[in-house]
């Protein structure tokens, strides 16, 4: 299929993804293995099932009164800018037809030698939603299994063209992404931006664990509780004010 890419779940009416209500694309493959990840079956580029950016603006017309009020479509996965033919056609073909469109990404595949990729896609003014996993380096590649240069360095090249973003971050416990150090360094990063648009902090969740069992994956966070009510709250205070909270 020309120019199609693989993809594991299609949601029609997302609304944890973006703004408003959308069609949210799962696609298939992903080069970071995090050890929270929910979507473990995403890792792999296998899959029987492929779309084409085409088959995603029929999907989206179908049902567009669903999506109105700033819904629209949202690329997800695995890591969907692994596939940048296919990304930068859906971006043409949405800003062509006034389509909202979103790329939830762990911005892994950023880098100077596809930078030309890039600067091709932020010309049809996607929303980015870009994950921040983890700001120390050694933790970064302990959760991931890579390092955290080229996630921070998109979000650098995004706030420097001024394109509209939102910065996500997950708060696991046990001293993953949750202490002091951690909470208050991503603060001060958040700080220097210019245009991000949205901070959200997602409460790490237990969801995806059958998902390892099933895929007789090992998961190294099995004793790992979700963070309480008070755990979150305190995540907040620090980021949003870290000066005015003590370890």
């Amino acid at each position: 299929m020309n120019n199609s890419a693989p993809y594991f779940k299609i949601e029609t009416f997302g609304t944890l993804d973006g703004p408003g209500t959308r069609l949210v694309i799962f696609l298939q493959g992903c080069i970071l293995r995090c050890l929270y990840c929910h979507n473990p079956e995403s890792w792999t580029l296998k899959s029987s099932m492929r779309i084409t950016p085409e088959e995603v603006i029929q999907l989206y017309l179908k049902n567009h009164k669903f999506y109105q009020n700033d819904g629209g479509i949202t690329m997800s996965g695995g890591e969907p800018l692994i596939h940048q033919d296919f990304c930068l056609t859906l971006a043409k073909l949405c800003k062509k037809q006034k389509i909202n469109l979103a790329l939830d990404t762990s911005g892994a595949t950023f880098s100077k030698s596809n930078l030309s990729f890039y600067k091709k896609l932020i010309k049809h003014k996607p929303l980015w939603i870009v994950d921040i996993k983890q700001m120390n380096l050694k933790k970064h590649k302990q959760i991931t299994g890579a390092n955290n240069l080229n996630e921070l360095s998109l979000i650098k090249f995004l706030d420097k063209n001024k394109q509209k973003y939102w910065v996500r971050y997950v708060l696991v416990p046990n001293n993953y992404t949750n202490s002091y150090e951690d909470l208050n360094s991503l603060a001060h990063f958040l700080k220097s931006l210019k245009c991000m648009d949205r901070f959200e902090l997602l409460p790490y969740h237990r969801l995806g664990l059958q998902k390892y069992k099933q895929l007789h994956i090992k998961n190294n966070l099995i004793g790992v509780k979700e963070p309480t009510k008070e755990e979150i709250n305190w995540a907040k205070k620090i980021i949003i004010e870290p000066s005015k909270i003590r370890q």
